[in-house]
């Protein structure tokens, strides 16, 4: 069983091959029509009733863009209730609405830390009615999707592009699994295909940090000395 991400120091460099890279997509639904207001859940109505400047302004307003973004609210009409129920910063809408999942029940029932995590059992919003046990979430309750079937009232659309890495990493002998973002997907790509025009290089990984994080990084190097070699390699 590969591990998740090959064990190292930051800076420390090893050489790798890659066993598989795949392209994955990440996808949002949106419901074709705009949901009644009626028909929301007790949580939303409750965030569009509460004082904006209140205590979680900003789950609340990153919870309310990517509700309205799901159950079809168009970006005008949403912007509208959006800047009426919330007094938080622009980018949250727009980094939300259309882009991020709403919340399900059960991640909204944990008592959050403060944003981005978007638990808000600590402000007192979650008031399940007589419906709430019937659905998965407000996005669920609002277009009253009680099955799969449901979600053909809706579309999904890519709101998101990840890399799903699997190297063999030859310093440890081991396989290992990294999780990579479109953009260092797509630099992996080239720098495989730099490698297959010229078999005297190797591929080195390295973690490096990054505003605060380890990101996983790629280059290629001349291949100093013959190496023990995959099958992969050989055909």
């Amino acid at each position: 069983m590969p591990s998740k991400i090959p064990p190292q120091n930051e800076g420390q460099e090893s050489p790798v091959s890659v066993e598989s890279l795949e392209r994955q997509e990440e996808m949002l639904w949106i419901s074709h029509e705009p949901a009644l207001q009626e028909a929301f859940p007790p949580c939303i109505k409750a965030v569009l009733n509460r004082p904006a400047e209140g205590k979680g302004k900003h789950r609340t307003a990153a919870i309310l863009a990517s509700f309205l973004g799901q159950v079809g609210y168009q970006r005008d009409e949403a912007g509208r209730i959006w800047h009426e129920a919330t007094d938080a910063e622009e980018r949250i809408f727009e980094e939300w609405f259309c882009r991020m999942h709403c919340p399900k029940c059960r991640a909204l029932q944990r008592k959050g830390s403060g944003y981005p995590e978007l638990g808000i059992a600590d402000l007192g919003l979650c008031r399940p009615d007589d419906l709430c046990p019937n659905f998965e979430g407000p996005v669920e309750y609002a277009c009253r999707i009680l099955s799969e079937k449901g979600r053909e009232r809706g579309e999904l659309i890519s709101i998101k592009t990840r890399y799903r890495l699997r190297i063999f990493d030859w310093s440890s002998g081991k396989e290992a699994l990294i999780e990579l973002s479109e953009k260092e997907g797509e630099a992996l790509v080239l720098l495989l295909r730099e490698k297959a025009a010229g078999r005297d290089k190797i591929l080195v990984y390295k973690r490096v940090l990054v505003k605060g994080r380890l990101k996983p990084c790629f280059s290629l190097r001349d291949q100093e000395e013959p190496r023990r070699q995959m099958l992969s390699d050989l055909i």
